[in-house]
C-alpha cells in the first residue's frame, strides 16, 4: 500500500497553497477532494473575479486577531507569489485586489499550473467517511478505498468535515452560515431596489452593528456587501434576530432634512410626486404606506408633524430581521486556533494540521477570507 508524505483534504484556495508550498519541500503529497475539479470554489467568489485579498486588514476585518500569522504570509508576500506564478491584478478604488483579467479562471489556472509542474498527486470525487490514526500514519476510508499518509493537513470548506473532526476527539465550534443575504418581515414592495450610500444599522438586544454601502433588497429579504459582512457578527452569535435599521440619507443631520422636506412643501405637487428628484418611487411609496398619508393630497397640505414623521422615517426605516437564505459565501466557526501551535499542528495529535475555512476564523467581504487561506496554506504548506 502507497504510503504519503502528506495528504491535503481539500483541493480549496489554502488546500492548493499547502499542497504547492509541501511539495517544494520535497513532500510525497495527494490531494483528495469530493469536488470533480480543484479549486472549484475560487471560481465563484467576488462574483466570479476572485477578490485575491484586500490592501487594508483593519481590526474588525476578522472574528480575532490573527496579525500573527499574517506575518508568515502578508499581503505582499501575497501578492508576490502569485506575480510569479504568472498572475497579474489590479487593486480597485476599495483597495481589493482583481486579477487583471477580471476572471476567477485565471487564479485557479495559474495554481492548477503549479501543482501539475509539482506533480502532485490528485484525486477527484472521493468523499472520506472516516479517518483514524494508527501509531505514527493517518488512514483515510471513502467508500471503495483506503489511503494513507504520515502526515494530514484538513482543508475542508466550513460544515463539510464537522462530524468526523469531532470523533477525532478535536474541539470545534459548530458551523453556521456567514456573509449571507438576511430575510427580513415584510418588504414585498421594494424587492430589486437597490440603494447606495446608505447607513445600515443591526439592533440586537444591546448591540450596534453598523455599515455603511449599498444594499439590494429582493423578495423578503436583502442583500450586498454592506449586508453580507453584517451578518458575520450574527453569524458569530448564532442568532438572526433583531432590528435592520436603514438611515436614506446619513449625509444629512434629522434637522437639515426636516428643513429640506419643509422647502419641498413649496413644490406645490400632489404628494405621491413629493419624493420624485430624491427617491425611486418604491422608497417613496413606502414612506407614504408607513405613515398612512393619503397620497392624493398637495404637498403644500403637509403638517409640520407629518414633515418630521417623514424624516425621521428616512433616517431610521426599520425591519424585524427573520433569519438569512441559504446563499452564505463563508461559515462562522472550526477549529479553535488555541487548540493549534503557531504552524497551525493540533496540539491534540501530531502531524495533524488545519488550514482555511476548516479554522475557526472568518472575515468580512473584500478578499479577506481568501487571504486567510493563502496565510494559513503556506503557513502549514512550510512547516509540516
Amino acid at each position: 500500500m502507497k504510503i504519503y508524505d502528506v495528504i491535503v483534504l481539500g483541493g480549496g484556495a489554502s488546500g492548493c497553497i499547502a499542497s504547492i508550498f509541501a511539495s517544494k519541500r520535497n513532500k510525497k503529497i495527494l490531494i483528495i477532494d469530493q469536488q470533480n475539479k480543484l479549486a472549484k470554489k475560487i471560481l465563484v467568489t467576488g462574483n466570479g473575479r476572485c477578490n485575491l485579498t484586500n490592501l487594508v486588514i483593519k481590526e474588525n476585518s476578522y472574528n480575532q486577531n490573527i496579525k500573527n500569522y499574517l506575518k508568515f504570509f502578508d499581503i505582499s508576500q501575497t501578492l508576490n507569489f502569485f506575480n510569479k506564478i504568472g498572475l497579474e491584478y489590479y487593486v480597485d478604488e476599495e483597495k481589493r485586489v482583481y486579477p487583471l483579467s477580471n476572471s476567477a479562471k485565471s487564479v485557479t489556472e495559474v495554481l492548477l499550473n503549479q501543482i501539475n509542474k509539482l506533480n502532485i498527486e490528485i484525486k477527484l470525487d472521493c468523499k472520506i467517511t472516516q479517518i483514524k490514526k494508527e501509531k505514527n500514519l493517518f488512514y483515510l476510508f471513502s467508500d471503495s478505498k483506503q489511503y494513507i499518509s504520515k502526515k494530514l493537513v484538513v482543508a475542508t470548506g466550513g460544515n463539510t468535515f464537522f462530524d468526523i473532526i469531532e470523533k477525532m476527539n478535536i474541539n470545534i465550534k459548530k458551523f453556521y452560515p456567514s456573509l449571507v443575504s438576511i430575510k427580513l418581515n415584510s418588504n414585498k414592495n421594494l424587492a430589486n431596489i437597490r440603494l447606495s450610500n446608505v447607513e445600515i444599522k443591526i439592533i440586537q438586544n444591546k448591540n450596534i452593528y453598523k455599515e455603511y454601502g449599498e444594499i439590494l433588497f429582493k423578495d423578503g429579504g436583502i442583500s450586498g456587501i454592506s449586508i453580507f459582512n453584517l451578518s458575520s457578527y450574527l453569524s458569530r452569535t448564532n442568532d438572526f434576530s433583531g432590528k435592520l435599521s436603514i438611515d436614506l440619507l446619513p449625509k444629512f443631520t434629522l434637522k437639515d432634512l426636516i428643513s429640506m422636506l419643509k422647502e419641498r412643501k413649496t413644490l406645490n405637487i400632489q404628494i405621491n410626486k413629493f419624493f420624485d428628484g430624491l427617491f425611486v418611487k418604491q422608497i417613496a411609496y413606502e414612506i407614504l404606506n408607513r405613515l398612512k398619508i393619503n397620497e392624493n393630497r398637495n404637498c403644500s397640505e403637509l403638517s409640520i408633524s407629518e414633515i418630521e414623521s417623514m424624516a425621521k422615517l428616512i433616517k431610521n426605516l426599520s425591519f424585524d430581521i427573520k433569519g438569512f437564505f441559504d446563499n452564505n459565501q463563508v461559515f462562522s466557526g472550526g477549529v479553535n486556533l488555541e487548540d493549534l501551535t503557531s504552524s497551525l499542528e493540533s496540539k491534540k495529535i501530531k502531524n495533524l494540521y488545519f488550514c482555511g475555512e476548516i479554522c475557526n476564523v472568518d472575515g468580512q467581504c473584500g478578499g479577506y477570507n481568501l487571504q486567510w487561506a493563502w496565510t494559513s496554506g503556506k503557513i502549514v504548506g512550510e512547516n509540516i
